[in-house]
């Protein structure tokens, strides 16, 4: 009986991330940029139009795809539908951008609210005056943006509850304004949201922009700020390295590095204080010594300090560049028994598969140092395939 030791490929079950705040907080847009096309949202409406040029590019934050604005040159103008998902009464919003020209606009929706860059980072917001119209807060120039090719987090938020706006860079406060309580914006109406609005990146073919959030709020911002997460196979020592890094945190207890082989079913590797509330920038990583054999999923959970949690993006990971000797099915042709060879490796399922992927039988291992012994008895003669999942020894 012919056996043919190969990995095979499954097909994942469609995933679906629910991303869970705080009440007062809500994320209500997101764009990762990280694939084609660009107008397509991570969460909330998709944009319904962009410039022909901009597309999905290499560049991003910590590894990832972000958004150039590509060539012919072209300002990216971004057009995200305005009501009813942006008719709230508090926001925050954040970005990563590295500097590429002189003068542009981040966001604006009408002349409610505008955020300006790309050389000095200043906010123009309206806020209900209480008597049926408004008040128009503008920050002016605030913030020199360096032109370095260095990525920085962009942020302001406006808290309904306190009337407070802030501005801030990587975390750091660089102008604030405490307005009258309980007073919202005011903006209903007014318009869709625009990004990128005469931003071209001065036609140098560059990705420099990534990662627009935008939440709901209206007593506290988003619990945390995270910058980036990354997952990544070091395949001379067979490890997985998670790492991670915050702008800002708010009330934050603890990370936990979930792992996963289906994207389905998580399993927890490992929980890591957090900082509770900073403005500074705090980098965390951990290593996964013992990693699934094969493609397997991390993603990161951020707890606060009363109960509630989010999730960042699912990273995958593909461990296989293990050498052929590592793997290895004698006798072949089988007639009762097999073994196979599996160095540096703990199988933990080893299935026979016929020719069209079923499933024929699921075999029990019996362990003698790195030989592992499968009863096949009771399986016809024929061509049959071992799928095999396991984890790296450390």
């Amino acid at each position: 009986m012919n056996k043919n030791l190969v990995l095979v490929k499954r097909y994942l079950p469609l995933l679906i991330v629910f991303i869970t705040l705080p009440l007062n907080a809500q994320i209500i847009s997101q764009f990762t940029w990280d694939a084609d096309p660009v107008t397509a949202a991570d969460i909330g409406p998709d944009a319904t139009s962009v410039s022909g040029s901009a597309f999905s590019d290499v560049g991003g934050v910590g590894g990832t795809n972000g958004l150039n604005a590509g060539l012919p040159k072209a300002d990216i103008n971004m057009v995200i539908p305005g009501s009813p998902t942006f008719d709230i009464d508090g926001i925050d919003v954040s970005f990563d951008y590295q500097r590429e020209e002189s003068s542009g606009t981040f966001l604006r929706r009408g002349s409610s609210l505008i955020i300006n860059g790309c050389a000095n980072l200043s906010v123009s917001y309206r806020v209900d005056n209480g008597v049926g119209g408004f008040t128009t807060v503008s920050s002016g120039n605030v913030y020199a943006i360096p032109n370095d090719d260095t990525y920085r987090n962009y942020r302001f938020y406006y808290l309904p509850a306190t009337g407070e706006g802030v501005l801030s860079v990587d975390g750091a406060v660089v102008w604030s304004n405490d307005g009258p309580d309980a007073r919202n914006l005011y903006w209903t109406g007014s318009g869709n949201l625009e990004v990128g609005v005469g931003i071209d990146g001065t036609g140098f073919n560059d990705t420099f922009m990534d990662n627009l959030i935008i939440a709901s709020i209206f007593d506290s911002p988003l619990p945390i700020e995270l910058k980036s997460f990354t997952a990544t196979y070091l395949d001379q020592d067979h490890n997985v390295r998670c790492e991670w890094e915050t702008a800002s945190e708010v009330n934050n207890d603890f990370f936990t590095i979930e792992r996963s082989e289906d994207g389905v079913k998580w399993e927890n590797r490992v929980q890591i204080a957090g900082a509770g509330t900073s403005s500074q920038t705090i980098s965390y990583s951990f290593i996964d010594e013992k990693p699934f054999l094969g493609v397997s999923y991390y993603r990161l959970k951020q707890t606060d300090f009363d109960g509630t949690y989010s999730y960042s993006k699912i990273k995958s990971v593909k461990v296989d560049n293990l050498t052929s000797d590592s793997f290895m099915i004698y006798p072949n042709p089988a007639t009762h028994t097999f073994l196979l060879y599996a160095e540096g490796v703990d199988l933990t399922q080893v299935k026979i598969m016929n020719i069209l992927g079923q499933e024929l039988k699921e075999v029990a291992p019996s362990q003698d140092g790195n030989n592992l012994y499968f009863d096949i008895q009771g399986i016809e003669k024929g061509v049959y395939f071992v799928s095999y999942k396991g984890l790296i020894k450390p």
